[in-house]
């Protein structure tokens, strides 16, 4: 062993040692931590499950295992076992996490799958000890993990353990190895703004980003709209995927943060115009809604990966009432969940509702317990049906209340599945796994072995909390504050909260009461994950609403859902300053990483000036783009860029509209004119008065022109609603009326025929005056 290995491991012990943790994780034979945790990496830095990661394994990889032995059986050797790490490998995977978590205060999942594994792998590959690992050794444990995992992401880490452990804390004899390994490692592009870039790097890079599978496949997108917006969720948490997915669709966020909503997520933006006057009675916007979420991938170099940061996302205008409705129902139906978690955060308790020395019957907390709201026997068909039809709180109030009062009138016998619960409990009593006893009315312990009717059975609440804390700890409500930027988050102020295990929902077909089920979850990305298929034990909203046989064996990940929404920004021409703000990106070419158009939605971003835009026409301009971007060839190509080499680039155009068009068909009529030289001065505004415009009976243009009617006496009445004597407000009515009676003339004019014969021949330009250049 070298000085700096030993110094690397001394400050792994003293760092676990700060936090408490215990060096000397006892394993099995196969190297799995026989109190079956370990380190909780999660608590040790103070984050929030769930998720929650455990350094508990410090054995060999099974996978990497796998492939090392069918190498050593071709070979004629004997396979090996799973065992555990050597002493020295185990040292060094707990120095490297602590070093990792503590000191460079990476998040635990990084920690937990791109350190802790690939250096498991690294120690299954070899035979020696840490500090005598060789450059030979390292490409065998790459080629082995590139075999156990085909996208070369493990094999990736391997190799960066070199750099990032071993080099640069000098541990091993053989020196720094990681610029010697000539590995090629997963590619990692360079991102540069596109102001950057020349056209053709521009046109290069864009083609790279073509990358389609990172977009939702067209089925499965509709399918998934189909099924969010129109079926009807036959359970309690299937309306919060629902809800969860309609704010993925609408604002782009990640799975996480859309999980992570809080309560109160609701912010308005109030605005006046310059003279303190609300823009909304005149034609603007009196407010903005905003939504406030915390935002994931905001940490720089020196920040703590653990905190979260706040940021607030606009909501367009066209999905505020949507959007709205969804969060305000998330709130209402979570609301009992809310209280409960609240007051079990407050008091430190797992049944709040009551003391902790009642005694309380059976009958009564088997609800609270188990979430399952039918304790007696009768048809519960119509009372699932009514809580499904809108899952309101008030229905379960209701159930509760007729059993009760059921049970008072003719002592309805208990459900089966109470004498179930309360039998498995006997049992455990009986067996001395826990010290809860069953007790009478006046609090005398019943003794396990004595016969009992469950109906006249009572349990002390104190003994109730600590079987479930010792007995089910994994039921417990998820009291810890995430920590964020403004400070700590409460779990209760979160949205999407939703039971924990609730068994008597999700795997017996019933439903849970929200109201009085003491197990409370905080959301985390899975709520989302499992909804689009990311689960094979649990079925998909595809497999439960799927239309068809095909729709239901559909998925798609939650982040291609921002891949979509960030292309479909793009296509429409949004700046990408406010794609990017939008997405709480630091930077403008982190947008164009989701860049996904396709080449004719790029075409129509490529610029060509405006006037021989306009002269050359619809096909005769896509031709033009297509050159420009380099993707059309032939004969007139190469004529057309020789023309535009020794003539000129309008010479060149002009070549192009001759050989392409020659006639013009606007949105409004048939223009008899030709703009190649002199560009029309009203940009294709035929209906004010020009005598080349010939009507048509085209619907097309029709339909353009009674739209363009409708927008005119609108603009009109508008107008007129808020007379002014400023010469501004005269020109805009003079404006507005003269190009309404133009497209009311166009109208009434036979195809074929001129609407304005004597009209103003645009192409002239005006007379210049003496005081132009």
């Amino acid at each position: 062993m070298n000085p700096h290995f030993a110094a690397f491991i001394n400050l792994g012990k003293s760092l676990a040692a700060e936090r408490g943790l215990d060096w000397e994780i006892v394993v099995d034979n196969e190297g799995v931590a026989l109190d079956r945790t370990g380190w909780d990496l999660t608590s040790c830095v103070g984050d929030v499950p769930p998720p929650a990661y455990y350094l508990r394994d410090l054995g060999t990889d099974n996978k990497t295992l796998q492939i090392i032995n069918v190498e050593r059986v071709i070979s004629g050797q004997v396979p090996l076992l799973p065992r555990a790490l050597t002493a020295a490998w185990q040292d060094l995977v707990k120095a490297a996490v602590a070093q990792q978590l503590l000191v460079r205060r990476n998040s635990t999942s990084y920690v937990y799958q791109s350190i802790a594994r690939p250096l498991r792998v690294l120690a299954t590959c070899v035979d020696k000890s840490p500090w005598q690992l060789t450059i030979d050794d390292i490409r065998y444990a790459a080629r082995i993990a590139k075999e156990a995992q085909g996208s070369g992401k493990l094999a990736d880490l391997v190799i960066a353990l070199v750099k990032v452990i071993f080099d640069m804390h000098h541990l091993c004899d053989a020196g720094q190895m990681y610029g010697l390994l000539g590995i090629q490692r997963v590619g990692v592009r360079s991102v540069k703004s596109r102001q950057t870039l020349s056209e053709d790097e521009l046109r290069s890079k864009l083609e790279e980003r073509k990358r389609a599978e990172r977009l939702p496949a067209r089925r499965a997108f509709w399918e998934l709209v189909r099924i969010v917006m129109t079926e009807r969720p036959t359970s309690f948490m299937d309306e919060l995927r629902f809800a969860a997915i309609r704010v993925l669709i609408i604002t782009g966020l990640r799975s996480g943060e859309a999980a992570l909503l809080p309560f109160d997520w609701k912010r308005e933006r109030n605005y006046v115009d310059a003279k303190g006057r609300d823009p909304g009675s005149f034609g603007g916007y009196s407010s903005a809604l905003m939504l406030r979420h915390f935002a994931e991938k905001q940490q720089d170099v020196e920040s703590d990966s653990r905190i979260t940061r706040e940021g607030t996302q606009p909501v367009p205008e066209m999905f505020r009432g949507v959007l709205t409705e969804t969060l305000e129902r998330v709130a209402y139906i979570t609301r009992p969940l809310r209280t409960t978690l609240k007051l079990q955060c407050e008091t430190g308790r797992v049944f709040p509702w009551f003391d902790q020395n009642a005694i309380v019957p059976f009958t009564e907390l088997y609800t609270h317990w188990t979430g399952n709201p039918f304790w007696l026997a009768f048809d519960r068909d119509s009372s699932i049906s009514e809580y499904r039809e809108r899952f309101d709180p008030e229905v379960l109030q209701r159930l509760q209340s007729d059993q009760i009062e059921r049970y008072v009138k003719a002592r309805t016998k208990l459900n089966m599945a109470v004498y179930q619960f309360g039998t498995r409990l006997q049992k455990q009593m009986k067996s001395n796994q826990t010290s809860m006893r069953f007790r009478t009315s006046s609090g005398r312990p019943i003794s396990p072995s004595e016969r009992m009717s469950w109906k006249d059975t009572y349990l002390l609440i104190g003994e109730v909390e600590e079987h479930i804390r010792r007995m089910t700890p994994s039921k417990l409500s998820d009291t810890l504050p995430m920590m964020a930027d403004s400070g700590a988050v409460q779990p209760w102020e979160l949205l999407f909260l939703h039971p924990k295990r609730s068994l008597a929902e999700e795997r017996n077909d019933g439903i849970c009461d929200v109201t009085r089920y003491f197990s409370v979850s905080r959301p985390d990305p899975t709520l989302i994950g499992v909804a689009l298929g990311d689960s094979v034990d649990i079925p998909s909203l595809f497999n439960q609403y799927g239309a068809t046989a095909e729709d239901q064996s559909l998925r798609l990940e939650s982040h291609m859902l921002r891949h979509l929404q960030n292309t479909e920004l793009f296509r429409l021409g949004v700046a990408d300053t406010i794609i990017s703000k939008r997405y709480n990106r630091r930077s403008v070419a982190q947008s164009y990483e989701y860049d996904h158009r396709s080449l004719a939605e790029e075409l129509e971003q490529i610029s060509i000036p405006e006037d021989v835009e306009l002269s050359l026409g619809e096909k005769a301009t896509t031709v033009a783009k297509m050159i420009k971007a380099k993707k059309a060839a032939g004969p007139l190509v190469e004529a057309f860029l020789r023309i535009q080499a020794n003539e000129g680039d309008m010479a060149a155009y002009e070549y192009l509209q001759v050989e392409a068009d020659g006639f013009h068909a606007t949105p409004y009529g048939h223009c008899l004119n030709s703009f190649t030289v002199d560009p029309c001065p009203k940009h294709l505004e035929c209906f004010a008065n020009c005598r080349h415009l010939s009507a048509t009976d085209l619907p097309e243009n029709r339909q353009n022109l009674i739209r363009l009617e409708g927008k005119f006496k609108s603009a009109i009445e508008v107008i007129r609603s808020r007379p002014s004597s400023s010469l501004g407000w005269k020109n805009q009515l003079e404006h507005a009326e003269t190009r309404l009676a133009g497209v009311q003339k166009l109208l009434t004019t036979p195809a074929g025929k001129a609407p304005f014969p004597q009209g103003t021949d645009l192409s002239i330009p005006d007379a210049r005056g003496v005081l132009d250049e």
